[in-house]
């Protein structure tokens, strides 16, 4: 079902992957994970993977926080940032 080359990412991401189409994301697990994580929650998770969870959560926080920057910028007020004239003068 799915490539050879996704499968070995899948892998190497411990069954994991977030994928983006358009303006939605989605998120893959192997049904092996996605039991996993239905029983469990954080509850029986090892010292390393409750970290590891904890640091995927924060950049997948910061990845939304940096889009969400990117699409409030006012394309506007940028064009008239650029249109502003800065002259210098020689003193002598």
């Amino acid at each position: 079902m799915f490539d050879k080359k996704l499968k070995e990412a899948m892998e190497l991401l411990g069954g994991r992957a977030v994928i983006k189409d358009q303006d939605q994301y989605f998120v893959v697990l192997s049904l092996t994970e996605f039991k996993k994580i239905r029983k469990e929650g954080v509850e029986g998770l090892t010292k390393q993977e409750l970290v590891d969870k904890i640091n995927n959560d924060i950049a997948s926080w910061k990845v939304m926080q940096e889009e969400q920057k990117i699409e409030d910028i006012d394309l506007a007020e940028l064009g008239e940032a650029k249109s502003e004239e800065i002259r210098y003068e020689k003193t002598a």
